[in-house]
């Protein structure tokens, strides 16, 4: 798939990828109300950068942001309205990690047994 957005720094990349997350969020959000299935609390969502989740808090435009596309946006009007929770997690405590890269065997077997799966 060609890549819609060129982003130019760290924070923009995570910005972006937890807007991504959050569309999918709601969208899942939704087939569970069609499915009459009602969430009740927030949807948390696990970001491992602590500048995607001050930008998503913090209305005020910083000189660094300018150039984040108006749509990069939407994760902004979610965590303000309520729809979803920002949430910091380190990078070392990531579980999706295991699913993404390769890692040493050490970690691989930690995050293994972290989300309860064994090998029979």
């Amino acid at each position: 798939m060609k890549q819609e957005i060129v982003a130019q720094s760290t924070a923009e990349v995570e910005f972006i990828a937890a807007t991504t997350t959050v569309n999918q969020a709601l969208w899942l959000k939704k087939i569970l109300c069609d499915l009459f299935l009602q969430q009740k609390n927030k949807t948390r969502i696990f970001v491992d950068n602590q500048a995607t989740i001050a930008l998503a808090d913090n209305p005020m435009c910083h000189g660094k942001t300018k150039h984040f596309n108006i749509k990069l946006y939407f994760l902004r009007e979610m965590q303000q309205s309520g729809e979803v929770n920002l949430i910091y997690c380190k990078s070392e405590d990531q579980l999706a990690d295991i699913f993404t890269k390769s890692l040493p065997i050490n970690k691989f077997e930690l995050l293994r047994q972290r989300i309860e799966v064994s090998i029979s």
